[in-house]
């Protein structure tokens, strides 16, 4: 599917216009012309010679100056304007530039956030392939538990250096038990010349031995092009069917823009016998 085909006809009027949809193409944005949509916004991550070709107008994107990155632009459009219309100037112009330069039919993830679909449906003629994402379910993880609980003694003080090294050391314990990693399960007896890391409180100070307590999780994965709502939505739910003594996590990562791996992250962190205490992160990639 061409971005043309995206602005044109019924799938322009019905899932842009009129709906609520969710578009990624295919490819990476510091290589590749990679198109997305949200909201209504289109936004294009293009090379220099592409960017020129289109004559349309944007910015430079990317890190100046990095070495071995070629120059690449970003050029927006909110397609609900009501000037974005056949006829209009600017959006004639992004037609034209979609016949001449960004041409190139593409795969895109799509993902319809509405709560019902037009009928006849606009992509049914591009023969799309439908995935239905069922959670992973990963019951009774055995692990060695860090103290989730902030200290009442760094809110009270103000120190923010502590909290900062708390919530460093928490993330990394809640990523460690999200990947599975052997480094939290209970019993684990790594050699110390191959992983040195130690779960926060889990050495005793006195007798050097393990005191960490150990506990069940239940982990819950979804896999998939999903939108920020239906994650809030996840996170809500959550905290509703929850007894507001035990702790609960919810992370949430973005598709890649460049390499592997190098993915804006969100992780949420309710504490246990903690009501009003909740530790947030964001963590933002290299783009």
């Amino acid at each position: 599917m061409t971005l043309g085909q995206v602005l044109d006809g019924a799938f322009f009027n019905e899932y842009i216009k009129r709906g609520n949809v969710l578009m990624l193409s295919e490819g990476r944005t510091t290589v590749e012309n990679v198109f997305s949509l949200h909201e209504g916004l289109l936004t294009m991550y293009l090379d220099k010679e592409t960017y020129e070709r289109a004559g349309l107008v944007g910015k430079p994107h990317g890190v100046k100056g990095k070495r071995g990155l070629k120059p690449r632009w970003v050029v927006s459009y909110q397609l609900r304007d009501p000037s974005m219309l056949h006829g209009k100037k600017g959006f004639d112009r992004l037609v034209y530039a979609c016949k001449n330069a960004l041409n190139t039919p593409v795969t895109w993830l799509f993902c319809n956030a509405a709560t019902t679909t037009p009928s006849p449906d606009p992509l049914d003629p591009y023969f799309p392939t439908r995935y239905t994402c069922e959670p992973a379910l990963v019951p009774g993880m055995h692990v060695k538990t860090a103290p989730l609980a902030i200290p009442a003694d760094m809110i009270q003080n103000g120190d923010r250096l502590a909290l900062e090294d708390f919530a460093t050391e928490t993330y990394e314990w809640l990523s460690l038990v999200r990947l599975q990693s052997p480094r939290v399960e209970a019993g684990d007896t790594v050699d110390p010349y191959l992983s040195r890391y130690q779960v926060p409180g889990s050495l005793d100070a006195e007798a050097g031995a393990d005191a960490a307590a150990h506990l069940n999780v239940c982990k819950i994965t979804w896999q998939g092009f999903f939108t920020s709502d239906w994650v809030r939505s996840v996170l809500i739910h959550a905290l509703v069917a929850l007894p507001s003594r035990t702790w609960l996590s919810l992370s949430a990562t973005s598709f890649s823009k460049g390499m592997a791996g190098d993915s804006p992250e969100i992780a949420f962190l309710r504490p246990p016998e903690s009501p009003g205490h909740y530790l947030f992160w964001e963590i933002k990639s290299d783009d």
